[in-house]
């Protein structure tokens, strides 16, 4: 007497015809020598991949250079020191606002009144305290409190890498 096979199961007659299915490949060709997948453009970049592609990010700016620049960026807004010196470091568009910014400060009344009597004193002196927070592999976030002239102000910067170089995209002063 020959066993019934269970309903679920699939006779040897039905396996003959069916045959066993194997893994899908994980990478494949179109064409021999053609991959499936495209590789990026060369003027794009992969962001975050974590790989090699990382290799060309600038390390993050030290904090005494961002101290640096948080006390010239607020000179320029100041109208002390003249927005060309920023060129190589700050975006045009936001260089511009800032110098424009400058002007403005240095042409209000009050700022003249105190200019004529203090003479030529600049008021922020000491950067008191920086902050970094890396935002991505290719922009950092920076804020700085400059202290000086009887008063505090705080600096907010974001930078972007540049080809070679850390630039001031956006930049608040209060």
């Amino acid at each position: 007497m020959s066993a019934m096979p269970h309903p679920g199961t699939p006779t040897q007659a039905a396996v003959g015809l069916i045959g066993v299915q194997s893994p899908l490949p994980l990478s494949w060709q179109v064409n021999p020598g053609v991959s499936a997948t495209p590789s990026a453009p060369r003027h794009l970049r992969l962001v975050g991949s974590g790989g090699d592609g990382d290799s060309t990010y600038l390390p993050a700016p030290t904090a005494e250079w961002v101290a640096r620049m948080a006390r010239a960026v607020s000179e320029v807004g100041l109208g002390l020191r003249p927005p060309g010196q920023l060129t190589r470091w700050v975006r045009r568009d936001t260089l511009a606002w800032l110098g424009g910014r400058g002007i403005a400060y240095q042409r209000h009344p009050s700022t003249r009144a105190a200019n004529a009597r203090q003479g030529s004193v600049r008021p922020m002196t000491q950067v008191r305290a920086v902050r970094i927070c890396r935002v991505s592999a290719a922009a950092v976030e920076c804020s700085a409190v400059l202290v000086g002239g009887g008063r505090a102000r705080a600096i907010a910067l974001r930078f972007e890498q540049d080809a070679t170089a850390w630039i001031i995209t956006a930049l608040t002063l209060g």
